[in-house]
């Protein structure tokens, strides 16, 4: 005759069953988020580029640009009078580099993600602003095509690399999660 054992019963808690449906669910959280206005704070020194990549981001749907900052001093003062979900930050915005104003911003103003702004995406300062906290880095010259997937990205909660990034221009910490033509969830990283 044949023995069985009984393994105890082992039941599912509600946070266990809610995670099996946790795909749709996260996914309606993330189109809620995308419907909500989206502020945005523009940091560069030069007006011009201010200038178009304001035109650009009011062709985005739900997006706001809140203020245009020429320099540190101008970049906390607006800052401190209301608090966008984005600064667009120049990596060389006289007086602050990005690496201390991203770890400022990330700081003060927690819930302020900050997308860096570079001429040169092999430049080091890549590095150091995705360490410091960036969530993401755009290279100028991919700004017209890409700002607005970069804004997605950083909007669904994803570090956003330019596409054809370098590797090492990644921190490991930012690997999981970077995302761009290319660099779907990081695969390519």
């Amino acid at each position: 005759m044949p023995i069985f054992f009984l393994a105890p019963m082992r039941y599912a808690t509600n946070q266990q069953l809610s995670g099996l449906n946790a795909g749709p669910q996260r996914r309606r959280r993330e189109q809620k988020a995308m419907d909500r206005p989206y502020y945005i704070l523009l940091a560069d020194n030069h007006a011009g580029f201010r200038r178009e990549v304001r035109k650009i981001l009011e062709e985005i749907p739900g997006v706001k640009v809140t203020g245009e900052a020429g320099n540190r001093r101008e970049l906390f003062a607006l800052l401190r009078e209301s608090t966008p979900k984005l600064v667009i930050l120049d990596i060389s915005l006289p007086d602050l580099r990005a690496r201390e104003g991203t770890q400022f911003i990330r700081m003060h103003y927690p819930e302020t993600q900050v997308l860096i702004t570079v001429l040169d995406q092999g430049s080091e300062y890549l590095i150091h602003g995705l360490a410091a906290g960036a969530a993401g880095v755009l290279p100028k010259q991919y700004a017209g095509g890409q700002i607005a997937p970069a804004i997605t990205a950083v909007r669904q909660g994803k570090i956003y690399m330019p596409p054809h990034a370098p590797e090492k221009n990644c921190p490991p910490q930012a690997a999981p999660m970077a995302t761009g033509p290319g660099l779907a969830g990081g695969d390519n990283l």
